[in-house]
């Protein structure tokens, strides 16, 4: 494990093990539209942008797509309060039946799931190849929250054309189930695996 993984997980294990989620938004692109777009099934919600904790000890995170270790990955960030933003919807989604059951536990565990990208890349200089070198690259994929005995999982994944799917993508999959979670083959997909309790 690198230094930079070790720190990743520390700051998960310090933000979010132990805490009860009291409140969820999701930050959406604005397409200057009443309609929502993130409800893919009742079991899938699929989100342009980020997804909000508020913790019972009041903190907010953002869980959010981002280049922390390489585009993109799962990332967070603490936010001192919901900004409404310009072109950015942000829902409520506290009262979704599928997150209000959850806001009664507190999030006992969190698996991180890799994706490894291992090959030869052409180094640029000047707009030229120089080199050729192997190179690996290495992102946190997916993230198994778990609440007391119920699973969720968050995911750099975009659902397109109903089946079709994009890993390592600008935007985040939420799945509720099980099932959801083996039809896209997050676990199985995955390289390698840090569970953080």
């Amino acid at each position: 494990m690198t230094f930079k993984e070790k720190k990743y997980y520390d700051r998960i294990r310090a933000r979010f093990i132990g805490r009860k989620v009291i409140q969820v938004y999701y930050e959406e692109l604005n397409y200057d539209s009443d309609a929502e777009f993130w409800e893919y099934t009742s079991e899938i919600h699929c989100v342009d942008m980020n997804v909000i904790f508020q913790f019972d000890n009041n903190d907010l995170i953002q869980i959010k797509w981002d280049d922390e270790f390489y585009c993109y990955g799962i990332g967070f960030e603490e936010l001192k309060k919901i900004e409404y933003r310009k072109n950015i919807k942000t829902i409520k989604l506290t009262e979704n039946k599928n997150w209000k059951e959850l806001i009664k536990n507190k999030i006992s565990e969190i698996t991180v799931f890799w994706d490894i990208s291992e090959g030869v890349q052409t180094v640029l200089q000047n707009h030229s190849p120089t080199k050729n070198q192997f190179d690996v690259r290495k992102i946190p994929q997916t993230w198994q929250i778990e609440f007391g005995s119920e699973k969720i999982w968050i995911s750099a994944l975009e659902i397109k054309d109903g089946e079709t799917s994009s890993y390592w993508a600008d935007h985040l999959t939420v799945l509720f189930t099980n099932q959801g979670q083996e039809k896209f083959e997050l676990i199985k997909n995955s390289r390698k695996q840090n569970t953080i309790i």
